[in-house]
Order: C-alpha cells, then structure tokens, then sequence
C-alpha cells in the first residue's frame, strides 16, 4: 500500500463519481425493484457489478463536468444530493443505533474524521430522498 495525495481536481471527480452513482443506484433500485427485492442488501451486489463497469469511471473531471451538464446537472447540484444522501443515512443510522448515554465519543468516526463528514458505506439499503 502506498499513502497517497488526490489533487483538488482529483477530489472533486472522486466525489462528482460518488454523486453519480448515488443517482445510478436510486434509478437502479426504482426501476428494478421486484427483481432486487429479495436480495441481500437491497440488491447491491448487483448493481455494484454493473456500476464498475461502466465507462464513467475512465472520465476526467472536464467530462464529468460535461456529462452532468447532459443530464442537466451543476456540479453543485450533485454535490449536494451527495450530501443530502450521506446526512440521511447518518440520520438512519444514528436513530437505529442503540445509545449510550455515558459515551459522549463516537468510537465508530475516526479520529482524522469530523463528526459532520460521513464515511461512505459499501451497502445502500435506504432511499436517498
């Protein structure tokens, strides 16, 4: 393994990918929801083995930029909608876990993580709006 520094150009694709796939996996989930629904982790797996092999994941941030003006998106609108989807979920989370009312740490947030930035999770098995 290597320690590695992303550019801010780099950063904002990572994130501009992120987006894009948050809306994949919501259309995903809509359009094939009999089909997923029994399945482990709303039917994740699968859609994550389409979702690497899509072409996105060779583009540039200039092409994403241009892509999302395609689909009639601002950077800023995705970003957005990716924050939105990691606020819920850190929502659902934190009302389904149990609580401890003698903790006042949040053992589960890495240290060199703030406790309004989220870590993105593998598994979706919630709605993003």
């Amino acid at each position: 393994m290597a320690i590695t520094f992303l550019s801010k150009t780099a950063k904002k694709r990572s994130l501009l990918i992120d987006a894009f796939r948050i809306l994949a996996w919501e259309e995903y989930k809509s359009t094939n929801k009999e089909a997923l629904k029994n399945l482990q982790y709303g039917g994740y797996a699968v859609f994550d083995k389409e979702w690497q092999a899509e072409e996105i994941h060779n583009k540039g941030y200039e092409d994403l930029l241009a892509f999302a003006k395609s689909l009639e998106f601002t950077e800023a609108e995705l970003l957005s909608i990716r924050s939105k989807y990691y606020a819920k979920k850190t929502n659902t989370a934190s009302t389904t876990a149990p609580v401890n009312n003698n903790d006042t740490s949040n053992s589960n947030i890495p240290e060199n993580v703030s406790a309004h930035e989220t870590i993105p999770e593998e598994y979706d098995i919630g709605d993003a709006f």
